[in-house]
């Protein structure tokens, strides 16, 4: 942190590779969890740095989803909201100035507004990615933090990379 301070960075964004993963994405939530806890010090050391965290379930599930499996095969999308509702709480609730969901569930950013704001944090911003591709742009940050799908793949709840019009 030093270094990116000394850099002139002052905004960084957070990712969590957690110790364990499991099929829901637990470690997401933790209030111990790798990202809660690197905000956390972050803000005592480097109060000045402005933290945002990334809100998605794949690099903590141990099938590489971004969310809840249904009999194993498919992500619930509701099932997940309440998850990604609390990550992002929890991310919040550590210290986080903004997070941002990047795993593409539908209605994602009302149930993280909703919880927000029933938790007294309504003037946490959420920075929404608005389109992700089910593409191998994202491969180098799925083998570094061990999210690629352990079977199929992500096109249930992300974009056809060739869909150009839906992105709009």
């Amino acid at each position: 942190m030093e270094r990116l301070v000394k850099a002139g960075i002052n905004k960084i964004l957070l990712f969590g590779i957690p110790a364990h993963k499991d099929e829901m994405g637990s470690s997401a939530w933790d209030d111990n969890g790798a990202v809660q806890q690197a905000i956390r010090e972050i803000k005592k050391n480097f109060p000045q740095i402005y933290c945002i965290t990334d809100v998605c379930m794949c690099e903590y599930t141990s099938h590489g989803h971004c969310g809840v499996l249904d009999a194993c095969t498919t992500v619930n999308n509701d099932k997940t909201l309440e998850l990604l509702a609390k990550t992002a709480l929890s991310h919040a609730q550590a210290g986080a100035d903004m997070v941002a969901p990047s795993d593409m569930m539908d209605g994602r950013i009302a149930a993280i507004r909703a919880i927000l704001d029933e938790h007294g944090l309504q003037n946490v911003p959420i920075m929404s990615y608005s389109a992700k591709y089910a593409s191998a742009f994202y491969g180098p940050f799925r083998e570094a933090a061990g999210s690629a799908p352990s079977f199929g793949d992500r096109k249930g709840y992300q974009m056809h990379p060739h869909n150009r019009r839906e992105a709009l």
